[in-house]
């Protein structure tokens, strides 16, 4: 997927369905989760990337062409924004090599025990500029 350095193949399941027969709006969110899990898991392995405390402050999404059960779907990701203690994945989801959404999600890395903003560690910094596109 160009300009998207990380992508994965999400199976259309029957329950994402809506009474159309298409992916529900919402469950396109879930998708972009499936792909930020999965490139968390490539990027940091044992480093626990569920342990790496970030979350979702805001996501959008356009919808560009309904997604059907048949298609074989494919989420990109990619970083467009590093901060102090945010970032930004950007997301193109493509439905049969076609164009179905983008999406942006800013995410903020927070201390656990406070929930309050925190800096991202340099580790994790380095890591994740391996996702950003120039």
């Amino acid at each position: 997927m160009d300009g998207f350095p990380f992508s994965c193949s999400i199976q259309v399941r029957w329950s994402d369905l809506d009474a159309f027969g298409h992916v529900n709006n919402a469950t396109v969110a879930s998708y972009l989760e499936m792909a930020r899990t999965d490139a968390w898991l490539k990027l940091f392995g044992d480093r626990e990337p569920l342990g790496i405390p970030f979350f979702v402050k805001r996501l959008e999404i356009d919808y560009r062409r309904p997604i059907d059960l048949e298609d074989d779907l494919r989420v990109g990701l990619r970083v467009t924004e590093i901060r102090g203690a945010s970032l930004i994945f950007e997301y193109r989801v493509e439905a049969g090599a076609e164009l179905a959404a983008t999406a942006t999600t800013r995410l903020a890395c927070v201390d656990k025990k406070t929930g309050r903003p925190v800096p991202i560690d340099p580790g994790v910094r380095k890591i994740l500029r391996e996702l950003v596109v120039d």
